[in-house]
C-alpha cells in the first residue's frame, strides 16, 4: 500500500505515519515558519510595489 509514490494520498498518509511525532512537529513548525516567511515578503512587496 505504502510503496507506490505514484498514489499520492496513499504515500503522504504513509510518510506521516512511519515519522516520529518529533518529527512530524517539527515538520509542521518548519511549514508554518516558510509559509510565514512567504507571507512576510509578499506583503513587504506589496507594500514596495504600491510605493512606486
Amino acid at each position: 500500500m505504502c510503496k507506490s509514490p505514484l498514489l499520492g494520498g496513499e504515500y503522504k498518509k504513509c510518510f506521516f505515519l512511519t515519522m516520529e511525532p518529533t518529527q512530524t512537529i517539527n515538520l509542521i513548525a518548519l511549514s508554518l515558519i516558510v509559509v510565514m516567511h512567504a507571507g512576510v515578503l509578499a506583503l513587504r512587496l506589496g507594500i514596495s510595489l504600491g510605493r512606486n
